[in-house]
């Protein structure tokens, strides 16, 4: 889960640098999507930001602002997870 993480925490520093500073991967378990005060149009980005880092298609519904980052993390490696045993499971 650690580059999922590290994703996570990348694409939310670069949307907002000066919020997100102190912003590590032991603080992404208490950090929430509410903390962070991003709107609709802010987690839209995100989303697509991470899509874009991962190769994985994201639906927005997933990013509830009580979610914390590490939890968000969790949910993205499980779902890549299962789209790589899909693929891997695809004949060619």
């Amino acid at each position: 889960m650690t580059e999922v993480v590290a994703v996570v925490l990348d694409a939310v520093k670069s949307m907002s640098p000066e919020r997100t500073k102190d912003l590590t991967e032991v603080s992404a378990h208490y950090t929430t999507l509410r903390s962070l005060e991003l709107d609709s149009l802010d987690t839209l980005q995100l989303a697509m930001n991470i899509e874009d880092a991962l190769g994985v298609d994201i639906e927005v519904v997933d990013f509830p602002d009580s979610l914390t980052l590490a939890e968000l993390a969790e949910r993205l490696s499980k779902q890549l997870g299962k789209e790589r045993s899909f693929e891997e499971a695809t004949p060619s």
